[in-house]
């Protein structure tokens, strides 16, 4: 596990600089979850990003599942 030197603390918080972010394969959309003394940050799931689109999507769940995985580059 890589310690994390792009911090900032602040009287408002904790910032972490989108270049980690980046480097760290999270992208622009996180969640973040607090468990005991942990900080967990993690990219938000393609279900969560395209719910509401996929209902309306003439897709079926192949056609769905080939795009997330080009997306991703698999």
């Amino acid at each position: 596990m890589d310690s994390v030197k792009d911090y900032e603390m602040t009287a408002k918080g904790l910032s972490i600089s989108h270049g980690f972010l980046e480097r760290a394969g999270l992208g622009d959309e996180v969640e973040v979850f607090a468990r005991d003394h942990t900080i967990i940050i993690k990219p938000k799931s393609m279900t969560d990003r395209v719910r509401g689109i996929v209902k309306k999507s003439p897709l079926n769940i192949e056609e769905l599942d080939e795009l997330y995985h080009t997306s991703k580059g698999l």
